[in-house]
């Protein structure tokens, strides 16, 4: 499991690195090469609080949604939530005929439906409405991936090659190939040295 990670509120939370939010979502799950997985969703709360981390659902939200985790409908949003990742996941890493689309179309379209604009000061912007109550910060999540996926920043998703990584990230320049440089990039050449030098030498 990616070392890289933050401690909010008490919770441990991906980094930020990969430039959306859509992608910080999948990025809550680490091993998607299948080794080494590990799971930052491990309960509601921590779907909550990463979702106002990343900046989709308002601060005051928050506490509101928290004393809510123990209900009993939270773990199903929950498991909503992870089910939504992987296919999600599996549509940024195949656009063009991922056979997950579907499920991640409706669950953007019923993201779509609690939306409702909000303005603070001289910023207007799409929310989720907190009519959503248990569902927001999933409806979030599904929101910021609608828009991803209707951008041209679509083309630019590239996924680290680290092994028990595979986290998502923005590549407007072409030549980032690591989610962080100093952690799966220096592990890898670690390894590579590794394997240089314990290999067995040729007989002449």
């Amino acid at each position: 499991m990616p070392s890289h990670y933050e401690v909010v509120d008490g919770l441990r939370l991906p980094a930020r690195i990969s430039g959306h939010p859509a992608l910080d979502f999948c990025n809550t799950w680490a091993g998607w090469d299948g080794h080494h997985a590990g799971e930052y969703l491990t309960g509601y709360e921590h779907l909550v609080v990463w979702a106002s981390f990343v900046g989709i659902l308002r601060p005051d939200q928050v506490p509101v949604l928290r004393r809510l985790a123990r209900d009993s409908a939270a773990l199903s949003v929950l498991e909503r939530a992870r089910a939504f990742r992987a296919n999600l996941y599996a549509v940024l890493r195949d656009p063009g005929g991922a056979a997950a689309w579907p499920a991640v179309a409706n669950e953007v379209a019923a993201a779509a439906q609690t939306l409702h604009l909000h303005r603070a000061e001289e910023t207007i912007r799409w929310e989720i409405a907190p009519a959503a109550e248990l569902s927001a910060p999933l409806a979030a999540a599904a929101w910021s991936a609608g828009e991803l996926l209707t951008s041209p920043a679509l083309g630019r998703v590239r996924a680290c090659p680290g092994t028990g990584c595979g986290w998502l990230f923005l590549d407007p320049t072409g030549r980032r190939r690591w989610c962080i440089m100093a952690a799966c990039g220096n592990r890898e050449k670690a390894r590579r040295f590794a394997a240089k030098h314990d290999r067995p030498m040729r007989r002449s």
